[in-house]
Protein backbone atom coordinates (compact mmCIF):
# COMPACT_ATOMS: atom_id res chain seq x y z
CA UNK A 1 0.00 0.00 0.00
CA UNK A 2 1.34 3.38 -0.94
CA UNK A 3 0.63 6.22 1.48
CA UNK A 4 0.86 9.83 0.57
CA UNK A 5 2.58 12.13 3.02
CA UNK A 6 1.96 15.71 1.92
CA UNK A 7 4.46 17.08 4.32
CA UNK A 8 4.41 20.23 6.36
CA UNK A 9 5.01 22.55 3.42
CA UNK A 10 1.69 21.75 1.71
CA UNK A 11 -0.54 22.83 4.63
CA UNK A 12 -2.62 26.02 4.15
CA UNK A 13 -2.63 28.75 6.67
CA UNK A 14 -5.77 30.61 7.83
CA UNK A 15 -4.77 33.54 5.67
CA UNK A 16 -4.54 31.27 2.64
CA UNK A 17 -8.05 29.96 3.31
CA UNK A 18 -9.53 33.48 3.55
CA UNK A 19 -7.58 34.53 0.45
CA UNK A 20 -9.22 31.88 -1.73
CA UNK A 21 -12.37 32.70 -3.71
CA UNK A 22 -15.64 32.23 -1.70
CA UNK A 23 -18.39 32.00 -4.39
CA UNK A 24 -21.06 30.96 -1.83
CA UNK A 25 -20.24 33.70 0.62
CA UNK A 26 -19.74 31.25 3.45
CA UNK A 27 -17.02 33.32 5.03
CA UNK A 28 -18.96 36.57 4.96
CA UNK A 29 -20.03 37.52 8.46
CA UNK A 30 -22.50 40.36 8.89
CA UNK A 31 -21.85 42.51 11.90
CA UNK A 32 -24.98 42.97 13.94
CA UNK A 33 -25.84 46.53 14.61
CA UNK A 34 -26.42 47.54 18.14
CA UNK A 35 -30.03 48.14 19.10
CA UNK A 36 -30.66 51.87 19.44
CA UNK A 37 -31.82 53.19 22.76
CA UNK A 38 -35.30 54.50 23.43
CA UNK A 39 -34.16 58.12 23.22
CA UNK A 40 -32.41 57.46 19.91
CA UNK A 41 -35.54 55.90 18.43
CA UNK A 42 -37.55 58.89 19.61
CA UNK A 43 -35.07 61.30 17.99
CA UNK A 44 -35.08 59.33 14.72
CA UNK A 45 -38.86 59.45 14.68
CA UNK A 46 -38.88 63.21 15.31
CA UNK A 47 -36.30 63.64 12.56
CA UNK A 48 -38.72 62.06 10.04
CA UNK A 49 -41.36 64.59 11.12
CA UNK A 50 -38.93 67.47 10.63
CA UNK A 51 -37.94 66.17 7.19
CA UNK A 52 -41.61 66.14 6.19
CA UNK A 53 -41.89 69.72 7.46
CA UNK A 54 -38.91 70.78 5.37
CA UNK A 55 -40.23 69.12 2.21
CA UNK A 56 -43.87 70.23 2.35
CA UNK A 57 -43.78 73.46 4.32
CA UNK A 58 -46.35 72.35 6.92
CA UNK A 59 -46.55 69.88 9.73
CA UNK A 60 -48.08 66.46 8.98
CA UNK A 61 -51.84 66.18 9.49
CA UNK A 62 -53.01 63.02 11.24
CA UNK A 63 -56.39 63.30 9.46
CA UNK A 64 -54.79 63.45 6.00
CA UNK A 65 -55.79 60.96 3.30
CA UNK A 66 -52.13 60.10 2.68
CA UNK A 67 -51.18 57.25 4.98
CA UNK A 68 -47.57 58.38 5.53
CA UNK A 69 -48.60 61.92 6.45
CA UNK A 70 -51.35 60.66 8.75
CA UNK A 71 -48.84 58.33 10.44
CA UNK A 72 -46.36 61.14 11.08
CA UNK A 73 -49.17 63.44 12.24
CA UNK A 74 -50.32 60.82 14.74
CA UNK A 75 -46.76 60.42 16.07
CA UNK A 76 -46.36 64.20 16.42
CA UNK A 77 -49.62 64.46 18.36
CA UNK A 78 -48.51 61.65 20.69
CA UNK A 79 -45.13 63.34 21.31
CA UNK A 80 -46.80 66.68 22.12
CA UNK A 81 -49.08 64.93 24.61
CA UNK A 82 -46.11 63.40 26.45
CA UNK A 83 -44.21 65.98 28.59
CA UNK A 84 -41.25 63.63 29.10
CA UNK A 85 -40.73 63.21 25.35
CA UNK A 86 -41.13 66.96 24.78
CA UNK A 87 -38.39 67.57 27.36
CA UNK A 88 -36.03 65.18 25.52
CA UNK A 89 -36.63 66.76 22.09
CA UNK A 90 -37.04 70.41 23.08
CA UNK A 91 -33.38 71.34 22.52
CA UNK A 92 -33.43 70.11 18.92
CA UNK A 93 -36.90 71.38 17.90
CA UNK A 94 -35.80 73.56 14.95
CA UNK A 95 -39.31 74.25 13.63
CA UNK A 96 -41.15 74.75 16.91
CA UNK A 97 -43.21 71.63 16.32
CA UNK A 98 -43.40 70.78 20.00
CA UNK A 99 -45.06 74.09 20.87
CA UNK A 100 -47.31 75.02 17.90
CA UNK A 101 -49.01 77.80 19.88
CA UNK A 102 -45.73 79.79 19.82
CA UNK A 103 -45.69 79.79 16.03
CA UNK A 104 -43.46 77.88 13.65
CA UNK A 105 -40.42 79.08 11.78
CA UNK A 106 -40.56 79.86 8.08
CA UNK A 107 -39.59 76.59 6.45
CA UNK A 108 -38.97 78.28 3.09
CA UNK A 109 -35.90 80.08 4.45
CA UNK A 110 -34.94 77.66 7.17
CA UNK A 111 -32.60 74.77 6.40
CA UNK A 112 -32.48 71.51 8.26
CA UNK A 113 -29.69 71.30 10.83
CA UNK A 114 -27.01 68.74 10.15
CA UNK A 115 -27.72 65.45 11.77
CA UNK A 116 -25.01 63.41 13.46
CA UNK A 117 -23.88 60.44 11.41
CA UNK A 118 -21.67 58.75 13.97
CA UNK A 119 -24.15 58.16 16.77
CA UNK A 120 -22.89 55.37 18.96
CA UNK A 121 -25.72 53.29 20.43
CA UNK A 122 -25.74 53.31 24.19
CA UNK A 123 -27.92 51.73 26.77
CA UNK A 124 -30.89 53.92 27.76
CA UNK A 125 -30.64 55.67 31.07
CA UNK A 126 -32.98 54.31 33.73
CA UNK A 127 -34.83 57.62 33.94
CA UNK A 128 -35.25 57.79 30.16
CA UNK A 129 -36.56 54.24 30.05
CA UNK A 130 -39.04 55.14 32.73
CA UNK A 131 -40.17 58.13 30.74
CA UNK A 132 -40.75 56.03 27.64
CA UNK A 133 -42.88 53.47 29.44
CA UNK A 134 -45.01 55.87 31.46
CA UNK A 135 -47.82 56.25 28.90
CA UNK A 136 -51.39 57.39 29.48
CA UNK A 137 -54.13 54.87 30.09
CA UNK A 138 -55.12 53.02 26.94
CA UNK A 139 -58.88 53.08 26.44
CA UNK A 140 -59.38 52.39 22.73
CA UNK A 141 -57.72 51.35 19.46
CA UNK A 142 -57.12 55.02 18.67
CA UNK A 143 -55.17 55.36 21.93
CA UNK A 144 -52.95 52.41 20.93
CA UNK A 145 -52.22 53.86 17.49
CA UNK A 146 -51.62 57.34 18.91
CA UNK A 147 -49.12 56.03 21.45
CA UNK A 148 -47.01 54.37 18.73
CA UNK A 149 -44.56 57.24 18.46
CA UNK A 150 -41.77 54.93 17.36
CA UNK A 151 -43.68 53.37 14.47
CA UNK A 152 -43.62 49.86 15.88
CA UNK A 153 -47.03 49.14 14.40
CA UNK A 154 -46.01 50.42 10.97
CA UNK A 155 -45.13 47.48 8.71
CA UNK A 156 -45.42 49.14 5.32
CA UNK A 157 -47.67 47.25 2.91
CA UNK A 158 -48.26 44.62 5.59
CA UNK A 159 -50.33 47.11 7.60
CA UNK A 160 -52.85 45.80 10.07
CA UNK A 161 -55.55 47.59 8.09
CA UNK A 162 -54.37 46.59 4.61
CA UNK A 163 -56.32 43.39 3.91
CA UNK A 164 -54.56 41.93 0.92
CA UNK A 165 -56.01 38.42 0.80
CA UNK A 166 -59.53 39.11 2.05
CA UNK A 167 -62.17 39.52 -0.69
CA UNK A 168 -63.74 42.96 -0.72
CA UNK A 169 -67.39 43.10 0.29
CA UNK A 170 -69.68 43.94 -2.57
CA UNK A 171 -73.30 44.90 -2.17
CA UNK A 172 -75.41 42.14 -3.59
CA UNK A 173 -78.69 42.54 -5.35
CA UNK A 174 -81.48 41.82 -2.91
CA UNK A 175 -85.03 40.86 -3.78
CA UNK A 176 -87.42 43.77 -3.95
CA UNK A 177 -89.83 42.24 -1.49
CA UNK A 178 -88.64 39.92 1.28
CA UNK A 179 -91.21 37.75 3.02
CA UNK A 180 -92.20 39.16 6.40
CA UNK A 181 -94.24 37.51 9.16
CA UNK A 182 -96.95 39.80 10.56
CA UNK A 183 -100.26 39.70 12.42
CA UNK A 184 -103.18 38.34 10.40
CA UNK A 185 -105.99 40.88 10.68
CA UNK A 186 -108.70 38.54 9.36
CA UNK A 187 -107.56 35.49 11.30
CA UNK A 188 -111.18 34.94 12.40
CA UNK A 189 -111.80 33.54 8.90
CA UNK A 190 -109.30 30.73 9.49
CA UNK A 191 -109.44 30.13 13.24
CA UNK A 192 -112.37 27.69 13.14
CA UNK A 193 -110.87 25.93 10.11
CA UNK A 194 -107.58 25.35 11.96
CA UNK A 195 -109.43 24.08 15.03
CA UNK A 196 -111.45 21.68 12.90
CA UNK A 197 -108.35 20.33 11.15
CA UNK A 198 -106.61 19.90 14.54
CA UNK A 199 -109.55 17.86 15.79
CA UNK A 200 -109.65 15.74 12.64
CA UNK A 201 -105.91 15.07 12.80
CA UNK A 202 -106.13 14.03 16.46
CA UNK A 203 -109.09 11.80 15.68
CA UNK A 204 -107.31 10.21 12.71
CA UNK A 205 -109.89 11.50 10.24
CA UNK A 206 -107.25 13.25 8.11
CA UNK A 207 -103.97 11.88 6.76
CA UNK A 208 -100.63 13.57 6.16
CA UNK A 209 -97.67 12.76 3.93
CA UNK A 210 -94.17 14.10 3.39
CA UNK A 211 -93.95 17.06 1.07
CA UNK A 212 -92.62 16.07 -2.37
CA UNK A 213 -93.64 18.33 -5.24
CA UNK A 214 -93.76 22.11 -5.08
CA UNK A 215 -96.04 22.20 -8.13
CA UNK A 216 -98.76 20.69 -5.94
CA UNK A 217 -99.10 23.86 -3.87
CA UNK A 218 -102.46 25.45 -4.67
CA UNK A 219 -104.82 27.85 -2.95
CA UNK A 220 -106.49 26.19 0.01
CA UNK A 221 -103.75 23.57 0.53
CA UNK A 222 -102.75 23.03 4.15
CA UNK A 223 -99.38 21.97 5.54
CA UNK A 224 -97.56 21.34 8.79
CA UNK A 225 -94.43 23.54 8.90
CA UNK A 226 -92.21 23.62 12.00
CA UNK A 227 -94.97 21.94 14.00
CA UNK A 228 -97.56 24.56 13.02
CA UNK A 229 -100.55 24.37 10.71
CA UNK A 230 -100.53 26.77 7.76
CA UNK A 231 -102.69 27.31 4.68
CA UNK A 232 -101.87 28.75 1.24
CA UNK A 233 -104.68 31.27 1.19
CA UNK A 234 -103.96 33.22 -2.01
CA UNK A 235 -101.50 32.95 -4.89
CA UNK A 236 -100.30 35.78 -7.11
CA UNK A 237 -100.94 35.75 -10.82
CA UNK A 238 -97.37 36.38 -11.95
CA UNK A 239 -94.10 34.61 -11.32
CA UNK A 240 -91.54 36.42 -9.18
CA UNK A 241 -87.78 36.27 -9.85
CA UNK A 242 -85.71 34.65 -12.57
CA UNK A 243 -86.25 31.15 -13.88
CA UNK A 244 -88.76 29.27 -15.95
CA UNK A 245 -90.64 27.72 -13.04
CA UNK A 246 -93.85 29.36 -11.94
CA UNK A 247 -93.01 31.07 -8.66
CA UNK A 248 -95.82 33.36 -7.47
CA UNK A 249 -95.93 35.04 -4.10
CA UNK A 250 -98.34 33.32 -1.70
CA UNK A 251 -100.30 34.57 1.23
CA UNK A 252 -99.63 31.92 3.87
CA UNK A 253 -101.67 32.05 7.09
CA UNK A 254 -100.41 30.23 10.20
CA UNK A 255 -102.43 28.76 13.04
CA UNK A 256 -100.78 31.12 15.57
CA UNK A 257 -102.56 34.12 14.05
CA UNK A 258 -99.75 35.36 11.77
CA UNK A 259 -99.31 35.49 8.02
CA UNK A 260 -96.43 35.77 5.54
CA UNK A 261 -96.02 36.58 1.85
CA UNK A 262 -93.76 33.65 0.97
CA UNK A 263 -92.77 32.74 -2.55
CA UNK A 264 -94.10 29.38 -3.67
CA UNK A 265 -90.62 27.91 -4.04
CA UNK A 266 -89.57 29.40 -0.68
CA UNK A 267 -92.46 27.61 1.03
CA UNK A 268 -91.55 24.39 -0.79
CA UNK A 269 -87.89 24.74 0.25
CA UNK A 270 -88.91 25.26 3.89
CA UNK A 271 -91.12 22.16 3.78
CA UNK A 272 -88.27 20.14 2.24
CA UNK A 273 -85.83 21.21 4.99
CA UNK A 274 -88.27 20.57 7.83
CA UNK A 275 -88.01 16.91 8.79
CA UNK A 276 -91.52 17.08 10.20
CA UNK A 277 -92.93 19.07 7.27
CA UNK A 278 -96.10 17.42 6.00
CA UNK A 279 -98.90 17.96 3.51
CA UNK A 280 -102.43 17.48 4.86
CA UNK A 281 -104.45 15.29 2.54
CA UNK A 282 -107.90 16.81 2.21
CA UNK A 283 -110.99 14.93 1.15
CA UNK A 284 -112.16 15.15 -2.44
CA UNK A 285 -113.37 18.75 -2.90
CA UNK A 286 -114.56 18.35 -6.49
CA UNK A 287 -118.21 18.80 -5.56
CA UNK A 288 -117.46 21.90 -3.48
CA UNK A 289 -115.40 23.39 -6.29
CA UNK A 290 -118.30 22.91 -8.74
CA UNK A 291 -120.49 24.87 -6.32
CA UNK A 292 -117.89 27.62 -5.95
CA UNK A 293 -117.20 26.74 -2.31
CA UNK A 294 -113.61 27.37 -1.22
CA UNK A 295 -111.64 27.17 2.02
CA UNK A 296 -112.99 30.66 2.79
CA UNK A 297 -116.53 29.35 3.00
CA UNK A 298 -116.22 27.90 6.44
CA UNK A 299 -118.37 28.41 9.45
CA UNK A 300 -116.68 30.77 11.90
CA UNK A 301 -119.35 30.62 14.57
CA UNK A 302 -122.98 31.36 15.34
CA UNK A 303 -124.97 34.26 16.76
CA UNK A 304 -127.90 33.08 18.89
CA UNK A 305 -131.02 34.45 20.59
CA UNK A 306 -132.03 32.76 23.86
CA UNK A 307 -135.00 33.11 26.19
CA UNK A 308 -134.62 32.58 29.92
CA UNK A 309 -136.73 29.92 31.71
CA UNK A 310 -135.83 31.32 35.13
CA UNK A 311 -138.45 31.20 37.91
CA UNK A 312 -137.06 34.38 39.47
CA UNK A 313 -139.99 36.87 39.63
CA UNK A 314 -137.65 39.76 38.87
CA UNK A 315 -136.61 38.09 35.61
CA UNK A 316 -140.12 36.92 34.70
CA UNK A 317 -141.39 40.47 35.02
CA UNK A 318 -139.49 41.49 31.86
CA UNK A 319 -141.75 40.43 28.98
CA UNK A 320 -139.32 40.72 26.03
CA UNK A 321 -136.13 39.55 27.74
CA UNK A 322 -133.70 37.90 25.32
CA UNK A 323 -129.99 37.11 25.37
CA UNK A 324 -128.04 37.79 22.17
CA UNK A 325 -124.59 36.24 22.05
CA UNK A 326 -121.96 34.48 19.93
CA UNK A 327 -120.21 31.11 20.08
CA UNK A 328 -117.56 29.49 17.89
CA UNK A 329 -119.02 26.07 18.61
CA UNK A 330 -122.56 24.72 18.58
CA UNK A 331 -125.18 26.59 20.56
CA UNK A 332 -126.28 23.35 22.19
CA UNK A 333 -122.82 22.75 23.66
CA UNK A 334 -122.63 26.38 24.77
CA UNK A 335 -125.74 26.26 26.96
CA UNK A 336 -124.85 23.06 28.81
CA UNK A 337 -124.95 23.72 32.57
CA UNK A 338 -126.67 27.06 31.95
CA UNK A 339 -128.28 26.81 35.41
CA UNK A 340 -124.79 27.21 36.94
CA UNK A 341 -123.58 30.04 34.69
CA UNK A 342 -124.22 33.71 35.45
CA UNK A 343 -124.08 34.41 31.71
CA UNK A 344 -127.43 32.55 31.45
CA UNK A 345 -128.81 34.01 34.70
CA UNK A 346 -128.12 30.68 36.44
CA UNK A 347 -131.23 29.14 34.92
CA UNK A 348 -132.21 26.93 31.95
CA UNK A 349 -132.66 28.70 28.60
CA UNK A 350 -134.52 28.06 25.35
CA UNK A 351 -132.94 28.49 21.95
CA UNK A 352 -135.14 30.92 20.01
CA UNK A 353 -133.04 31.23 16.83
CA UNK A 354 -129.47 30.98 15.58
CA UNK A 355 -127.56 32.60 12.72
CA UNK A 356 -124.58 30.72 11.25
CA UNK A 357 -121.65 33.05 10.52
CA UNK A 358 -119.54 32.65 7.37
CA UNK A 359 -116.74 34.77 5.92
CA UNK A 360 -116.89 37.71 8.34
CA UNK A 361 -115.71 38.64 11.81
CA UNK A 362 -118.25 37.24 14.30
CA UNK A 363 -116.79 39.20 17.22
CA UNK A 364 -117.35 42.46 15.36
CA UNK A 365 -120.82 41.20 14.39
CA UNK A 366 -121.66 40.65 18.05
CA UNK A 367 -120.35 44.09 19.05
CA UNK A 368 -122.50 45.77 16.36
CA UNK A 369 -125.62 44.08 17.69
CA UNK A 370 -124.87 45.17 21.24
CA UNK A 371 -124.09 48.72 20.10
CA UNK A 372 -127.35 48.91 18.09
CA UNK A 373 -129.40 47.64 21.03
CA UNK A 374 -127.42 49.44 23.72
CA UNK A 375 -130.42 51.39 25.00
CA UNK A 376 -132.41 48.15 25.28
CA UNK A 377 -129.85 46.41 27.53
CA UNK A 378 -131.48 45.52 30.85
CA UNK A 379 -130.19 47.28 33.94
CA UNK A 380 -130.79 45.03 36.90
CA UNK A 381 -128.76 43.50 39.69
CA UNK A 382 -129.20 39.83 40.56
CA UNK A 383 -127.97 37.76 43.47
CA UNK A 384 -125.92 34.71 42.56
CA UNK A 385 -126.20 31.26 44.08
CA UNK A 386 -123.01 31.92 46.06
CA UNK A 387 -124.53 35.06 47.61
CA UNK A 388 -122.63 37.64 45.50
CA UNK A 389 -124.33 40.11 43.15
CA UNK A 390 -123.84 40.65 39.42
CA UNK A 391 -125.30 42.53 36.44
CA UNK A 392 -126.12 40.66 33.19
CA UNK A 393 -124.49 42.24 30.11
CA UNK A 394 -125.94 40.37 27.11
CA UNK A 395 -129.64 40.45 27.96
CA UNK A 396 -131.94 42.93 26.21
CA UNK A 397 -135.52 44.07 26.61
CA UNK A 398 -136.42 44.09 22.90
CA UNK A 399 -139.13 42.58 20.74
CA UNK A 400 -138.06 39.36 19.05
CA UNK A 401 -138.85 40.61 15.54
CA UNK A 402 -136.74 43.72 16.09
CA UNK A 403 -133.79 41.64 17.32
CA UNK A 404 -134.01 39.36 14.30
CA UNK A 405 -134.24 42.30 11.89
CA UNK A 406 -131.16 43.96 13.44
CA UNK A 407 -129.19 40.75 12.91
CA UNK A 408 -130.36 40.41 9.29
CA UNK A 409 -129.47 44.04 8.49
CA UNK A 410 -125.99 43.56 9.94
CA UNK A 411 -125.50 40.44 7.80
CA UNK A 412 -126.49 42.12 4.51
CA UNK A 413 -124.65 45.36 5.38
CA UNK A 414 -127.69 47.65 5.33
CA UNK A 415 -127.65 48.33 9.07
CA UNK A 416 -125.98 51.71 8.41
CA UNK A 417 -129.30 52.95 6.98
CA UNK A 418 -131.27 52.19 10.16
CA UNK A 419 -131.54 53.28 13.77
CA UNK A 420 -133.42 52.17 16.91
CA UNK A 421 -136.16 54.41 18.22
CA UNK A 422 -135.37 54.71 21.93
CA UNK A 423 -139.02 55.33 22.81
CA UNK A 424 -140.70 52.46 20.97
CA UNK A 425 -137.69 50.17 20.61
CA UNK A 426 -138.50 49.74 16.91
CA UNK A 427 -136.03 49.66 13.98
CA UNK A 428 -136.45 52.74 11.75
CA UNK A 429 -135.02 53.66 8.36
CA UNK A 430 -132.93 56.83 8.73
CA UNK A 431 -134.10 58.48 5.50
CA UNK A 432 -137.88 58.21 6.05
CA UNK A 433 -138.00 57.11 9.69
CA UNK A 434 -140.48 54.48 8.59
CA UNK A 435 -141.03 51.77 11.18
CA UNK A 436 -140.27 48.23 10.08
Amino acid sequence: MIRSNPGRGSRKTLSDIFAEPDPLGLLEVKIRQAIPSGDQRLMACFQEIEQFMARHGHEPDRDANDFEEAKLGTRLAAIRANPDQVAILEDRDAFGLLHPAQGQKDVDTFSMPAQPTDVVPTEPEPQAAHRLTSQNSVMSLDDILASDTLGLLDTGDESLFNLRHVPRYEKRDMPEDIAQRKHCDDFYRFETLFEKVHQQLNAGELETKSFQKESQISEGDMFILNGMLCIADQAGKESVGAGKKFNPRLRVVFSNGTESNLLLRSLARALYKDESGRRILQRDNTFNELQGITHHDNRVGAVYILQSLSQNPKIQSIRNLYKIGYTEHSVESRIIDADKDRTFLEAPVRIVTTFECYNFNPHRFERLIHAMLGQQRVNMTLRSQDGSTYKPREWFDVELDTAREVIRRIIDGSIVDYRIDNTTGKLLRKSTDKTL
